[in-house]
């Protein structure tokens, strides 16, 4: 029972949390992920971890997760903001 009082209490939570957002700024991939290796490193973690160490295994697997994900999102970023090269247009000659 506690543990569902707990699930939702942080779902309503965090939908509390993002209604206040700021702004509407465009999120780039950097941060969208370091979201999402968050939360795949903290279930990753969570799964490994044993006993008392089940605790500290979800946080450096959030804690590496993020890192990973806000890498591989950066480099993404970088990517598209190469210049591109003008099209070639040939105007059917």
């Amino acid at each position: 029972m506690k543990s569902i009082t707990y699930s939702l209490g942080t779902i309503a939570l965090v939908a509390v949390l993002t209604a206040c957002g700021t702004a509407p700024m465009p999120m780039n991939n950097a941060q969208t992920g370091a979201m999402a290796g968050a939360v795949l490193g903290g279930v990753a973690g969570n799964q490994f971890g044993q006993g008392e160490g089940k605790t500290a295994a979800t946080i450096v697997g959030t804690m590496v997760g993020s890192a990973v994900g806000s890498q591989v999102g950066a480099q993404q970023d970088r990517y598209y903001q190469q210049p591109q090269p003008a099209p070639y247009y040939n105007r059917g000659y």
